[in-house]
């Protein structure tokens, strides 16, 4: 009987971590990245951020509006309140690979407070993305170039809480064992 018991609870549990982990699936991916300018007068300017987006199905062909967006360059912040009203930014994906973002901050009026920035995705992986600026110098003269970037995910707390129930409902049932 005691067997049973456990063995019944052991399910419970398992049904339990596998609806969390469903829930936990349908929530946006984080990622961050960062990057360096290689070629203008800026070139080895060091860029930062973080986006997400709503984790489209496997073998997705297309784009995901993101969900987030916030970029550090060149001392501003950049954000999806910047980008441009004209458009959308968004996640691409080619047969289900990631392959970039595109957004676009193009509308400031004084390019010698605030540079433009763009993130245009690749057109079949993400090493052919890539990052470009628009701007101009204390002295007006032009500031163009363009940089490239890596992304890295970033662990979701829920997934980190689902590892964490299933470590401990093991351990649980190893000491019933024992």
């Amino acid at each position: 009987m005691q067997a049973f018991l456990s063995i019944r609870h052991a399910r419970r549990v398992l049904a339990a971590l596998l609806l969390a982990s469903g829930a936990a699936a349908a929530q946006a991916a984080s990622f961050s990245f960062t990057g360096f300018t290689d070629s203008g007068p800026l070139t080895g300017q060091a860029f930062s951020g973080s986006f997400s987006y709503d984790e489209p199905l496997s073998g997705f062909d297309g784009s995901v509006a993101l969900q987030a967006f916030a970029l550090d360059f060149a001392g501003n912040a950049y954000n999806l309140a910047t980008a441009d009203a004209s458009t959308t930014p968004v996640a691409a994906f080619a047969a289900g690979s990631f392959i970039g973002i595109d957004f676009q901050d193009t509308a400031t009026l004084d390019l010698d407070l605030r540079p433009q920035v763009q993130f245009t995705a690749g057109f079949f992986d993400l090493n052919q993305a890539f990052f470009s600026y628009v701007g101009r110098d204390a002295l007006g003269s032009p500031l163009q170039g363009f940089g490239s970037y890596s992304v890295s995910a970033v662990p979701e707390p829920a997934g980190l809480a689902l590892a964490l129930a299933g470590l401990t409902t093991l351990a649980a049932l190893r000491r019933r064992r024992g």
